[in-house]
């Protein structure tokens, strides 16, 4: 499956209300699936990998 980046790109308000998400779970693939569910959103293990480096190092950008 190809994911465009754009519509796959997250809001800050988003990462936000996500931030607990990304951080506690273990495996990329339950974040993956709590993102589709509550954004609609399709994003892939490198962008969860990303986001979890992002908010842990609390440089939101």
């Amino acid at each position: 499956m190809v994911c465009d980046p754009w519509t796959r790109r997250l809001s800050s308000e988003e990462k936000e209300n996500l931030k607990p998400v990304i951080l506690h779970c273990e495996s990329a693939d339950e974040v993956i699936e709590s993102i589709k569910e509550r954004t609609g959103k399709q994003v892939t293990a490198a962008d969860v990998k990303g986001m979890k480096a992002t908010l842990s190092t609390g440089k939101c950008l």
